[in-house]
């Protein structure tokens, strides 16, 4: 009785249920970066403005803090309570940390207080998106027949892109219709306030859908309610050579996300001379691209496999990379070329590091293994890396110094997904015994 009939598990409401979330999530990440040079002047002292964006930046990392142990509460809610569960919580968080952000009064109204206020939403952020990603691919991997998965996968990370389009595009038109001069001062806050919305939407959706007959299956099972052990203790013990794994192989990935989504933008308008209106326009442009790689990738790993998929990735950002970034300086129509480039290289690995969350683990510890990661791989290779390359750059003296580093974890990538070709061939079912492991805690 109750609600449970309006809950479905047709395959376009359960892409659209996780998709919302994704958008969601990356929406909010990307806004922050599409705005960066903005919050430096808001929320910092106007002394210096180099030592300012560099602080807004560092702020835009502090959310891969908070994410590991939002990573490991959504995995603990997704592996012992549901997939559905987890996603709801996830929603509510992501879109709490954003739309509070809208509201902190600027630097020159409350002092030291706005960039700490400004850390606190940053790091509630974190808690929702650190098990968003992972809880959402898992819904949509679980309820999907194995021919299909590639295919909806690339779907649910075209939706992560959207998000970004979108984010870049809202500040384009806003900037557009209140003028620059607004959009710095208030329009700004425009931007953030719209999550309110799409996560009420999002939380409707995912109420509204069925749970995954693998979790279903996994938690029926008389062992699963006789463990004594948690998800994250079990995947701790089972899944440790996994993740180490996992983290080399989606190294590119994590690195190049922040990348596009944040600091292409401020390295357009800083080395190519770009004003704030044409970088916005020519972010979504690449992200078009982006897409369109994403979908071509998804096709591509039906065919090819996940191993494979991440080889030809990791590979095209180590040769594009710095070429790309060196076009980039060179106006319009190089910032065009190279943010292209390194859009399509990105779309490749996003598919496969998301297939990877779900495909390398087994389904009882599955979003717990598979968030806690992604979160460490995004921590090491992402939230440093739009302050990375300001300082890099700055260190060198050269603009395209940073790209070099970016081939170089390109490069990683790919020699790990030769060394960890037979755990990328196939994907994992359940957990193996073990001597680790008694047999009262395996939940088979």
């Amino acid at each position: 009785m109750g609600t449970e009939p309006l809950r479905d598990a047709r395959p376009r409401k359960v892409i659209a249920s996780a998709a919302i979330g994704n958008f969601v999530e990356w929406y909010d990440f990307a806004i922050y970066g599409v705005v960066a040079s903005i919050l430096a002047k808001q929320f910092f002292p106007a002394g210096d403005p180099a030592a300012a964006l560099i602080s807004a930046y560092l702020l835009f990392g502090i959310t891969y803090v908070s994410r590991p142990a939002g990573g490991l509460l959504a995995g603990w809610l997704g592996d012992t309570l549901g997939r559905r569960r987890a996603l709801s919580f996830t929603i509510l968080l992501m879109c709490a940390g954003t739309v509070l952000i809208g509201f902190i009064p600027s630097y020159s109204t409350i002092g030291i207080a706005a960039p700490i206020m400004l850390a606190v939403c940053r790091l509630i952020q974190g808690l929702g998106t650190g098990g968003e990603y992972s809880s959402a691919i898992a819904f949509v991997y679980e309820h999907s027949d194995p021919n299909v998965r590639p295919a909806r996968i690339s779907y649910l990370v075209t939706m992560t892109f959207l998000g970004i389009t979108t984010s870049v595009l809202a500040a384009s038109l806003c900037t557009a219709i209140v003028g620059e001069a607004a959009f710095e001062a208030w329009g700004w806050r425009i931007l953030f306030l719209l999550s309110a919305p799409l996560g009420i939407i999002g939380v409707y959706l995912r109420n509204r859908v069925a749970e995954t007959p693998e979790f279903a299956k996994v938690n029926a099972a008389p062992t699963a309610k006789k463990t004594k052990t948690t998800p994250i203790r079990t995947a701790f013990r089972t899944q440790a050579r996994t993740m180490v794994l996992f983290f080399c192989v989606v190294s590119s990935y994590a690195l190049i996300t922040p990348v596009l989504s944040s600091y292409f933008i401020t390295f357009m308008q800083n080395s190519g001379g770009i004003s704030h209106g044409q970088s916005y326009w020519i972010s979504v442009v690449t992200n078009l691209v982006m897409i369109g790689a994403t979908l071509i990738a998804g096709r591509l790993m039906t065919n090819h496999g996940l191993q494979r998929t991440f080889i030809v990735g990791g590979l095209f950002i180590a040769v594009v990379s710095v070429p790309a970034f060196a076009v980039s300086t060179h106006g319009v129509a190089g910032a065009l070329v190279g943010g292209s480039l390194l859009s399509i290289g990105k779309g490749i690995v996003a598919v496969a590091g998301a297939m990877a969350m779900s495909y390398m683990f087994p389904p009882q510890v599955r979003v717990t293994a598979g968030a806690f990661a992604y979160n460490v791989c995004t921590i090491t290779f992402g939230a440093a890396g739009p302050a990375i390359g300001l300082w890099l750059n700055d260190t060198t003296g050269t603009s395209t110094a940073f790209s070099v580093y970016v081939a170089v974890v390109g490069a990683l990538s790919v020699v790990a997904a030769i060394i960890g070709r037979k755990r990328l061939s196939q994907p994992v079912t359940s957990i193996p015994a073990t001597p680790h492991l008694r047999s009262g805690e395996l939940q088979h």
